[in-house]
């Protein structure tokens, strides 16, 4: 791996971190985390998301991601799979973040990373997500 592919997916971890950091749903209680089950069905949501897309390395990912979900064994795949179509949905609705690129004139750059951890919030994904959270809620006993 060159130097410059190094700094690039350096950069590129850090982002992803930033971005899963900032996906927290909102707690009422200050510094309580997110119960566990809103946190693996909303990181199964953006896993998802990564794996529809173009690169490799964000579609890796995002496979590794789900499968550490499922491997907790605590939310059985058939639960998942709602989510899993929801985004897929909404990611055939083409809205992905896009912001101007410095590098030419008219260029726009897509911003992958930025689209799947927001995706989350969109409404049909966010119902999806509310209906398993209540359905595995008690698998892990909250």
């Amino acid at each position: 791996m060159t130097h410059a592919m190094k700094k690039i997916m350096n950069r590129f971890l850090l982002l992803l971190c930033v971005l899963v950091a900032g996906c927290a749903a909102k707690v009422d209680t200050a510094g309580a985390p997110r119960p566990k089950v809103l946190r693996d069905v909303e990181g199964y949501a953006i896993a998802s998301c990564l794996v529809h897309q173009a690169q490799p390395y964000l579609k890796d990912q995002g496979d590794a991601w789900a499968s550490a979900v499922i491997q907790r064994g605590k939310a059985p795949v058939e639960a998942l799979a709602t989510i899993h179509d929801a985004v897929k949905r909404e990611i055939a609705r083409g809205d992905m973040a896009v912001i101007r690129a410095e590098t030419g004139p008219q260029k726009d750059k897509a911003l992958p990373v930025l689209y799947c951890g927001e995706i989350i919030d969109s409404p049909p994904v966010r119902a999806a997500i509310q209906k398993a959270v209540a359905e595995l809620g008690p698998l892990y006993g909250r």
